[in-house]
């Protein structure tokens, strides 16, 4: 998706019968502080009066997507005028899980950062709202605690997950966009295995697009990619066992290669294992030739004398033995 297919503007007095409809939907605001019903034009009215004065320092945002109006996010400063509580609602049911409200997310923390001048961003979200805490994550939001049984909503009882970003990650991460590394999740699959094909990695006999997909999705904090011109040219993907960290499927694409790319893939993923407490890496080569083993010796890794053996069934389908990193 491209930055130009999502944009945020000021909100206007036309978006406010929008408001009143998803406010009013229950599915809309399940997983929000806002209970539906009860909604209404004049509340919107007043509450717009409210957040547009000129003493009100919330900076509301209307989300457009293709054109078309599909919710609403904020910052919300606090007194120093450093902090900011952050919401969003995508009130559009058919535009959820396109990617709009991540794409939202970080222009306003680009605004909030790099325009207002914030030192740190912070959320709550209700623990059950699985969506929503994928990407806040994904923006780079850190968990920093749970209120449990903090929020009383519709008869129950919620816990309620704290999240925040520190200037100085937001910083890091916009560096190493700005540098070409980009995270990789489900969302990619197809770039993935576009690329994978080229270098001969794709199809591999014990796994399939869902598979794939899958992993992508459980290792969201450890496969990363790089694009060249907004086209990914490589990838590293990396998985934390609980004892054991794994990489592989280091790829890249033939025409980029030797340009230090694979060695900045398998570096990140590195400290980023190294962070979640792993003492041991193992890498994995699927396509063993006498560059790749430069490479990882380059990098300090040894060989090993794992196998890996396979078996297959009627279906089929292969079940892969030895090490599983997925």
């Amino acid at each position: 998706m491209s930055r130009a297919q999502v944009r945020v503007r000021t909100v206007t007095e036309a978006d406010l019968p929008d408001y009143v409809e998803w406010l009013n939907d229950p599915e809309v605001t399940q997983f929000t502080q806002i209970e539906s019903g009860g909604i209404t034009l004049e509340g919107e009215r007043e509450w717009f009066r409210r957040v547009s004065g000129p003493d009100s320092t919330t900076r509301t945002w209307a989300i457009e997507a293709e054109g078309r109006h599909i919710g609403n996010c904020a910052l919300m400063p606090e007194a120093s005028g450093e902090i900011a509580g952050f919401g969003i609602i995508i009130g559009d049911k058919r535009q959820w899980s396109k990617g709009y409200g991540t794409a939202a997310l970080r222009e306003v923390l680009r605004i909030g950062f790099e325009e207002m001048g914030l030192q740190r961003v912070h959320l709550t979200a209700l623990a059950p709202n699985a969506r929503g805490i994928r990407c806040y994550e994904k923006c780079g939001f850190r968990r920093e605690g749970v209120r449990r049984r903090h929020f009383l909503k519709r008869g129950r009882w919620f816990d309620v997950v704290c999240m925040g970003m520190l200037r100085e990650e937001w910083e890091a991460r916009r560096g190493c966009a700005a540098a070409g590394l980009c995270p990789l999740g489900p969302e990619h699959v197809d770039e993935v295995l576009a690329l994978w094909s080229q270098t001969d990695l794709w199809p591999h006999t014990c796994e399939d697009r869902a598979f794939i997909a899958g992993a992508l999705a459980r290792n969201r904090e450890f496969a990363l990619g790089w694009r060249v011109s907004g086209e990914l040219v490589g990838t590293a993907i990396g998985a934390f066992d609980g004892f054991r960290g794994w990489i592989y499927r280091v790829a890249v694409r033939p025409d980029h290669r030797r340009r230090g790319i694979a060695s900045t893939l398998v570096g990140e993923v590195e400290t980023r294992l190294a962070a979640a407490g792993v003492r041991q890496i193992n890498l994995m080569v699927y396509k063993p030739s006498a560059q790749a083993h430069l490479l990882y010796a380059k990098l300090a890794y040894e060989p090993s004398e794992v196998d890996v053996m396979r078996k297959r069934f009627a279906s089929g389908k292969e079940v892969c033995g030895g090490p599983q990193p997925h």
